[in-house]
């Protein structure tokens, strides 16, 4: 049980404090013996088919070998990653069928456990329909979270979480506090879920899932939109959990992620392929964005010369909800041809001050010097503003409508003529501009000319996470806007996509277009002279711009 790293603000009895011990210390185990020792995932030799296909269609993945063995710790990496993790969540055939199953710690044990009851997964890289959103893949209106509802209306982040564990166990608050101050979540627990900065969300997600107890916890990318003070802090939590087998941790991770140190061994998914071993065995580098001598490597730097008239101009901007203060005092000018790297610490309030730009705020009306495109912001339509602006955020990637069928991949980036999230009819020189984009950004820029002819005409809920992140750039990119607002864009993308895209935004752009960058890794930034702003840490004021 989680009970070995919380520690309980009452008193607890020496009794109390050995059952709970006994009990940890048999999670996970066989009842038969506390000496037998399992595989944790157990694939002797197989192929990975998706379901509905067998041979001789070709499989994902071709005589993979892979054994996940007790004590040992594991990532999996590589450009098709998200596919090997979603084959441990029973979405794609493993041919044969391994004879233990694939989880043989959960099913050689009397009563054997059920993987869809104990093995789960908090994925970043996909999309997390939020708390009250429609199901079925409907667009939501994300904008509520900036005060649009009253706030008895709210859920909490407290009352988002489960009162149960996936066997039925009850959640106790001192479980919930516990593990609120792991994830340095307990003052925002009585907080509104959508008030939560993208960071806080997502280890609002970490915590949800912990506090159900799976014997197994699959993490996807669970470093993205964390910053750098965050990052120590969840990957520490893992492997203590992992060492403890409170849960078992498996991690998947981006190509620019670092390795944790704890990392045993490797299991590489790439073209049609798995390779498993020591870390230090496999050839698999960090993606790196040094040059040979350890110097960045040089884009386009910023050409003062080249700095045109105001795109965004703000002068003691302020946002707060009752006594809580989320921006104050903000000063920022954005001119043609800027390239900004808007940076700080989770909840720092960077969403909260990019919504003001696209008009998604309330609050944008009330501002006394907000100017957007030479004009006051109450002056402009919302509608006429955002087609203006080229957005990519989380919270569009998770509100875009992806029903079943729905539109195609050519039909969602066309939205972006408009700005909007429905069909609409296209002319010749939309499909040419679409084209045009597909040429360099799709999938025959990443090398894979098999998939590119037909690529556009699929759903684009069958898209991969990372062939998402890509169809929504270029949603952004159609209208040539004048300012462009880039949240996180690259999530969920391969390496080969976020090298082809950031090509593009270094050497494409046209010079006038202005853009504003958010990320918490700097190396991810696609220009060597881009002009950085930063919010402070908690306080909600500008820190510095350079």
């Amino acid at each position: 049980m989680l009970y070995l790293w919380i520690a309980p603000r009452r008193a607890t009895s020496v009794n109390t404090r050995s059952t709970r011990l006994s009990r940890l210390l048999s999670y996970g185990k066989s009842p038969k013996s506390n000496t037998d020792v399992y595989s944790v995932i157990s694939i002797p030799r197989a192929d990975i088919y998706r379901f509905g296909e067998a041979h001789p269609s070709p499989p994902l993945f071709k005589d993979v070998e892979w054994e996940v063995k007790d004590g040992q710790t594991w990532a999996v990496v590589g450009p098709e990653k998200t596919a090997l993790l979603e084959t441990l969540l029973g979405h794609h055939r493993v041919a044969p069928n391994p004879p233990a199953g694939l989880f043989p710690f959960l099913t050689a044990r009397t009563p054997p456990f059920d993987p869809h009851d104990t093995v789960s997964i908090v994925s970043f890289s996909t999309r997390n329909r939020r708390p009250g959103a429609p199901a079925g893949g409907a667009f939501y209106d994300y904008s509520a979270r900036y005060g649009a509802v009253r706030e008895e209306d709210r859920i909490t982040l407290r009352e988002s979480l489960p009162s149960q564990t996936r066997l039925g166990e009850e959640v106790t608050d001192a479980d919930v506090r516990g593990v609120a101050g792991k994830l340095e979540l307990e003052g925002f627990l009585e907080l509104p879920l959508v008030a939560l900065s993208n960071g806080q969300t997502r280890r609002a997600s970490v915590m949800r899932e912990l506090l159900e107890r799976p014997r197994l916890l699959i993490l996807d990318e669970p470093l993205t939109g964390l910053d750098v003070i965050q990052r120590p802090i969840l990957l520490d939590l893992l492997y203590n959990l992992h060492i403890h087998h409170t849960p078992r941790i498996l991690l998947g991770l981006r190509p620019q992620d670092a390795l944790p140190k704890w990392i045993t061994h490797l299991a590489i998914a790439k073209d049609g392929t798995v390779k498993t071993g020591l870390r230090d065995s496999l050839d698999y580098v960090v993606a790196s964005h040094t040059s040979k001598d350890g110097t960045l490597l040089k884009n386009k730097t910023q050409n003062e010369a080249k700095r045109g008239k105001e795109v965004v101009s703000l002068k003691g901007v302020r946002v707060a909800y009752h006594d809580r203060q989320v921006l104050n005092d903000i000063n920022w000018t954005i001119r043609e041809g800027d390239r900004w790297h808007l940076h700080g610490p989770n909840g720092s309030g960077k969403t909260t001050l990019l919504s003001l730009i696209t008009g998604d705020h309330p609050q944008s009306y009330v501002q006394k010097h907000l100017q957007l495109f030479g004009q006051p912001r109450k002056r402009l339509a919302t509608a006429q503003l955002q087609q203006r602006i080229g957005h990519v955020s989380p919270e569009l990637y998770n509100a875009f409508p992806r029903r079943q069928p729905g539109l195609s991949v050519r039909e969602a980036i066309a939205t972006g003529f408009e700005s909007t999230f429905s069909y609409r009819p296209r002319t010749q020189a939309m499909d040419d501009r679409i084209d045009e984009l597909l040429a360099e950004l799709g999938p025959a820029a990443w090398g894979k000319t098999k998939d590119a002819k037909k690529w556009d005409e699929q759903p684009f809920a069958n898209l991969t996470p990372g062939e998402q992140s890509v169809a929504l750039l270029l949603r952004a990119l159609t209208n040539r806007p004048s300012l462009l607002i880039l949240d996180e864009v690259f999530a969920g993308m391969d390496d080969r996509m976020v090298e082809v895209a950031k090509a593009y935004l270094r050497d494409r752009l046209d010079e006038t277009q202005a853009v504003v960058f958010v990320t918490h890794w700097e190396e991810e930034v696609p220009w060597a002279g881009a002009r950085r702003i930063r919010l402070g840490d908690g306080s909600a004021e500008l820190m510095y711009i350079d």
